[in-house]
């Protein structure tokens, strides 16, 4: 009976202490599933805003490809500034969907080819424009001009043809943006993602990303007949 009194003794105060360890253990956890959680939805929110700008903003420089198409058209030069993209990657580390971080990372990849692509043409086509101006012979200066529009414009029709594929993949970026947003609001906090390391419920399916896809096709063609 002593014996077990000793051990009552000295396993009551180890016990209460193991619970004290625990319960400290349970909300340090509880405390950091929040904060990586609220880190997330932000994250996320961000992304909504810059790919739904980079959307507006890949529309505006196709525009203005189609009027540099229509002014080389009429044998004439064409001065533009095309507008950058928003590229945001640092915070894409504060995500936890794998397929959604590719998809940006894929987009991003996309965006800055084609800002390359307009750039770099764009550049060219002035150094040859000067290189023009500069023969002094007036037929041989308006026959090389009108030879030299025709070749940009091929090319210029040739990179047109990306706008739609390009445009699709942001609406479909931004699309799993929005349910995976959708499934971090109603996820308790991303505790039980943060455990499993997967979405439970409820989880972003492919039906929920055409959804998404969907209302966003319908808000920028109803946006797009706005502006005519």
């Amino acid at each position: 009976m002593f014996g077990l009194e000793i051990t009552k003794e000295i396993l009551t105060p180890f016990v209460g202490t193991l619970l004290v360890l625990i319960s400290a253990g349970v909300v340090w956890f509880l405390k950091l599933a929040y904060e990586k959680h609220k880190v997330e939805v932000l994250a996320l929110s961000k992304f909504e805003r810059i790919f739904a700008n980079n959307i507006t903003i890949l529309k505006d420089n196709f525009d203005f490809l189609d009027e540099w198409i229509s002014i080389l058209k009429q044998n004439r030069s064409y001065s533009v500034h095309f507008r950058s993209y928003y590229i945001n990657e640092k915070e894409t580390y504060k995500l936890s969907n794998l397929n959604l971080i590719n998809r940006i990372l894929s987009i991003n990849h996309k965006l800055r080819g084609t800002s390359f692509d307009f750039d770099n043409i764009y550049k060219s086509y002035w150094d040859v424009i000067f290189r023009i101006d500069s023969i002094q012979d007036k037929e041989k200066r308006e026959e090389s001009l009108k030879i030299y529009h025709n070749t940009i414009q091929s090319r210029l029709e040739q990179i047109k043809q990306n706008y739609k594929p390009l445009k699709n993949d942001l609406i479909d970026v931004v699309a799993l943006v929005r349910a995976v947003y959708k499934v971090r609001c109603h996820s308790l906090f991303g505790y039980i993602s943060l455990i499993f390391f997967i979405d439970i419920f409820p989880r972003v399916t492919k039906k929920s990303i055409e959804k998404e896809v969907i209302i966003l096709k319908d808000n920028i063609e109803r946006k797009e007949k706005g502006m005519k």
